[in-house]
């Protein structure tokens, strides 16, 4: 069971479509717990819901209890993007569309064509600093929205051929690109707390 600061056993439990038991609100994690959401899969620290279970190490942010279930986003406008809280099909796993990565927590699942988006994936900025390039980059949703022509892609942060259909971020003064998932850990602290 979690350490945390503040716990007051009165407090009213809530409910989450996404587990079975009742979860109640914690006001702080302690930084030295290695605990992960089993929401987005990130580090808790903060904020949190606790399953009041005993014997169940299910956790949330704060932020992934109050996701929205539906989500319309630019990167796939036709289909609206369903919460699910577990990956699709009974599968152990998903892959993001945006990162290649694989998840296993929360999906922003389209059944018709298979999309699917990590949380932290689905509140990318469109715009982000870097700490490698002095300008600011652009989020593009394919490389070959940068320019039809283009054939192919290296990421300037790791060196990596990147797929056509993965997320970058782009500078066009400089011609620099690097993939989302190059930019998610200095971003994600910033995403939930703007939540």
């Amino acid at each position: 069971m979690p350490k945390h600061h503040t716990y007051f056993p009165l407090r009213p439990c809530v409910k989450h479509y996404s587990h079975n038991h009742p979860l109640r609100p914690i006001d702080q994690i302690q930084e030295d717990e290695e605990l992960v959401c089993s929401g987005c899969g990130l580090r808790v620290i903060g904020s949190t819901l606790m399953c009041t279970k005993s014997d169940c190490d299910f956790l949330l942010h704060k932020s992934c209890f109050k996701l929205n279930p539906l989500l319309l986003h630019q990167s796939h406008p036709n289909h609206f993007l369903q919460l699910l809280p577990t990956p699709p099909h009974n599968a152990n796993f998903f892959i993001c569309d945006a990162c290649n990565d694989y998840g296993t927590g929360f999906d922003y699942h389209c059944s018709l064509c298979k999309f699917n988006l990590h949380v932290g994936c689905s509140r990318l900025p469109k715009t982000v600093n870097h700490m490698d390039h002095q300008h600011l980059l652009t989020l593009y949703y394919s490389f070959s929205c940068i320019d039809h022509n283009i054939t192919s892609f290296v990421c300037d942060a790791c060196g990596q051929h990147i797929e056509n259909k993965l997320w970058v971020y782009y500078c066009d003064k400089c011609d620099y690109g690097i993939h989302s998932r190059c930019t998610i850990p200095q971003c994600t602290d910033h995403i939930y707390d703007s939540v």
